[in-house]
């Protein structure tokens, strides 16, 4: 098959993280954290949106932040999806990034990696 008859209409570009902010106690209890996942979506041209997704993990030993950013450009013959697609595919394209970098930055002496599930961007209300 060829790839361009199943690729995406939606392509991400410029994708960066902008803020990390981490704070921890010299040891990191093993156990249940609070998690808040926000996004903002806003139209910077047409079919042309920049998604921001800020991600806070807490618990009382520590306190993550991770904001992503990146710009999104979509192309497609019927825009009738649009919308819908813009406001799940993003999250859904972003988040195995900020999912890694949480794993990574917990990946320190004194604590237990934090390994984030996989979401249903579909439950992510705005």
């Amino acid at each position: 098959m060829n790839i361009n008859q199943i690729k995406s209409n939606l392509k991400m570009n410029k994708f960066y993280f902008c803020n990390y902010s981490f704070q921890r106690d010299s040891m990191v209890n093993d156990g249940e954290f609070d998690i808040n996942l926000t996004k903002n979506i806003q139209k910077i041209a047409d079919h042309t949106y920049e998604v921001e997704l800020v991600t806070i993990i807490e618990k009382e030993d520590m306190k993550l932040e991770i904001v992503a950013k990146a710009e999104f450009i979509y192309e497609a013959e019927d825009y009738s999806r649009e919308e819908s697609l813009i406001e799940t595919n993003t999250v859904a394209i972003m988040f195995p990034f900020i999912r890694s970098q949480v794993s990574l930055m917990t990946s320190q002496p004194g604590m237990t990696p934090i390994v984030l599930p996989a979401i249903n961007a579909k439950k992510l209300i705005s």
